[in-house]
C-alpha cells in the first residue's frame, strides 16, 4: 500500500497514511515523463562586470523577459576574470528587440 501524496510505502493492513492522513492506494501512478526544451539565447549586451549585467537583467525581469547571464568570472567570485571576455546578457530570440528597447530606455547602452 502506498500514500498517493508522500509516496510512503506501508505494509498490508494499513489503510491511511500516518503523516498525510489520507487513504492509501494499492499502486502509485506512473511518474510523468519530464520534457526539456532547448532555448537558444541571443547576446544583446556585454558588460564589464556582473553587477551591471545583473542590474540590466532585473530591468528585463520586471518586464517579463527571461534573461540569462554568461560570464567567465566564476559566478562573480573572481570578477577579474570577466575583463577579458566581459559578462554577457542574453535573451530569447523573440525578446531581443523588446529587451534592447528596455535596456536602452533604462540607459544601459546596447
Amino acid at each position: 500500500m502506498f500514500c498517493p501524496k508522500c509516496k510512503a510505502e506501508y505494509r498490508e493492513g494499513y489503510l491511511r497514511c500516518a503523516d498525510c492522513d489520507i487513504d492509501l492506494v494499492p499502486e502509485l501512478p506512473p511518474e510523468p515523463e519530464l520534457s526539456a526544451e532547448y532555448i537558444d539565447f541571443i547576446k544583446i549586451m556585454t558588460y564589464s562586470s556582473r553587477h551591471e549585467a545583473e542590474l540590466a537583467k532585473g530591468f528585463l525581469s520586471a518586464n517579463n523577459i527571461k534573461a540569462v547571464i554568461f560570464g567567465d568570472d566564476a559566478g562573480g567570485v573572481q570578477p577579474g576574470l570577466s575583463f577579458s571576455t566581459g559578462v554577457q546578457l542574453s535573451v530569447k530570440e523573440e525578446d531581443v528587440e523588446k529587451a534592447k528597447r528596455i535596456i536602452d530606455d533604462a540607459g544601459y547602452m546596447i
